[in-house]
């Protein structure tokens, strides 16, 4: 910590301004999320969903200290510093994991009927992509309470202030690249959709081409997500932990509020007072990014070929 008065106060600053950020973020995810499930005229895709809650995990778990009374204290309660410190590694690969399986998702939406193409139901299917990206973060979680409950001398503030963490950097450099490997696939699979939305614009229909803007959205976070991964790998490099570098790491949850949030459909149900045409609700609909599209039923599936499945 800075001895100055000037560098203490600079200090601080960084310290409230990366509480803050992931204050902001978990708290409008949390409000996105309850709009979507209360709001009868939006849908969401299931792994979209789960994406926002894990970024509200994350970022309740970088802003546990506040959230505890803890901040700004030199020596937080051993408690809660061993309970964020073993939370900390393995959130990052939960943000990960839950991005690659909406990636997933939207690839196997968008190109395949998926159910023939994995040999299982698409509920089946969709369950199975919100449990995966939970089970390593699992494992990370408590192989560190583990730890950190048998070596307590290893949990502390780290240099930053900001967050508690180990002061072996081993565990965290192994959530870091766990989280850059998922990001291969994420980025790969964004490529692959682009590039047969490209070769194919004039043969898929109407309805799927209404979902450009769900890959646009998804794409531009996914390269938020890549720089986050990137500075998160540079800092582990540093020899003391950077509070510039954990700002930087911040701006991902900030960023998907902004381009995941600010959407038609829920600003209309924010503003309830206001009427608007009423929008068809159907069991059958897949996210578009902005509204609603309707699926065909049977009977229309064997007149049109649709290159959508049921999500």
């Amino acid at each position: 910590m800075p001895n100055s008065p000037a560098g203490r106060e600079s200090f601080t600053a960084l310290i409230t301004t990366f509480v803050a950020m992931h204050t902001f973020a978990w708290i409008c995810c949390l409000i996105i999320i309850i709009t979507v499930v209360s709001s009868p005229n939006i849908n969401r895709q299931s792994t979209w969903i789960n994406l926002n809650i894990s970024w509200i995990i994350a970022c309740f778990v970088f802003a546990f200290l506040l959230t505890t009374g803890q901040l700004h204290k030199t020596s937080p309660h051993p408690s809660v510093c061993l309970f964020q410190a073993a939370a900390v590694n393995a959130v990052s690969s939960l943000v990960a994991g839950t991005m690659l399986a909406l990636s997933l998702q939207l690839w196997l939406n968008f190109r395949f009927n998926s159910g023939n193409l994995t040999g299982m139901s698409s509920q089946q299917r969709d369950t199975l992509l919100i449990a995966m990206p939970y089970v390593v973060p699992l494992i990370e979680f408590l192989a560190s309470l583990g730890y950190a409950g048998q070596h307590p001398q290893q949990v502390a503030l780290t240099d930053s202030g900001m967050f508690c963490g180990f002061t072996d950097p081993i565990p965290g450099r192994i959530a870091s690249i766990y989280s850059a490997v998922l990001m291969i696939p994420t980025a790969s699979a964004q490529v692959l959709l682009w590039r047969y939305t490209y070769r194919n614009w004039y043969k898929i229909s109407k309805n799927s081409r209404n979902d450009l803007i769900t890959m646009i959205r998804l794409g531009l976070f996914t390269v938020f997500g890549i720089v986050g991964v990137i500075v998160s790998i540079l800092n582990l490099t540093m020899q003391v932990n950077s509070s510039v570098v954990n700002i930087l790491e911040s701006l991902p949850p900030v960023c998907f509020v902004f381009i995941f949030g600010l959407q038609e459909d829920l600003f209309r149900a924010w503003m309830f007072w206001r009427t608007y045409p009423s929008m068809l609700k159907s069991t059958s609909t897949v996210w578009s990014g902005i509204r609603l599209i309707k699926m065909p039923t049977e009977n229309e599936q064997s007149q049109t070929k649709t290159t959508w499945t049921d999500a």
